[in-house]
């Protein structure tokens, strides 16, 4: 194993993770606040959730590209893809009223983050990475895994927390989708022709 190989390992798997939860985190407080500043509906709607979800995706999806860059070139619209993938999620389950239906919103939001989100950085990560395909369900597993944020958040909601609910969302959709597209890109990385990855550290 070369140096390049040890550098990608649990390291960098560790920085994806940490950078994913605490993005979403972040971005879930910031994103509920401007819903309300921006538009305060009652209830919740579809315009709120896209806000929601386009903040949360621009936050999480821009300390994801920082830690990227580091590997691979020329992936500056990777923040753009989060925000897009998210922002049309929540839009999805604020749009057909899921309510209090746990398993179709994390059926929703995993299923349409884990496409829009993993398609678009599929075309990103393909033109460095060859075996990039893998991308693509690894990142709809994690999404599904990290839309189980939504009915922890609901419960906690339920004690009156709504302050705690709300980061709560970010941290777990975070750490679950982290955690899985983490574990891909390090394989990715891995597998990749030494020529297609190595040097790749510069500024978009």
């Amino acid at each position: 194993m070369n140096t390049n190989e040890k550098d990608t390992g649990r390291g960098y798997w560790l920085a994806w993770f940490l950078v994913s939860m605490l993005g979403f985190g972040v971005g879930a407080i910031l994103g509920v606040g401007a819903a309300y500043r921006f538009f305060d509906h009652d209830p919740f709607d579809m315009l709120m959730g896209v806000t929601l979800g386009s903040v949360m995706g621009a936050t999480g999806g821009y300390l994801q590209w920082v830690v990227l860059r580091e590997r691979i070139a020329g992936a500056g619209l990777w923040t753009l893809t989060s925000v897009l993938g998210l922002g049309l999620a929540m839009g999805a389950i604020t749009a057909v009223d899921a309510g209090q239906n746990y398993a179709l919103s994390v059926m929703l939001v995993g299923s349409v983050f884990g496409v829009a989100s993993g398609t678009l950085q599929w075309l990103i990560l393909g033109r460095k990475v060859p075996q990039a395909g893998w991308w693509l369900p690894a990142n709809l597993l994690g999404a599904l895994i990290g839309a189980i944020a939504i009915p922890v958040a609901a419960a906690l909601s339920e004690t009156g927390n709504w302050g705690l609910a709300v980061m709560s969302f970010g941290l777990v959709f975070g750490a679950g989708n982290g955690a899985i597209t983490g574990a891909a890109l390090v394989w990715l990385l891995r597998h990749s022709h030494s020529n297609a990855v190595e040097g790749l550290a510069v500024a978009d």
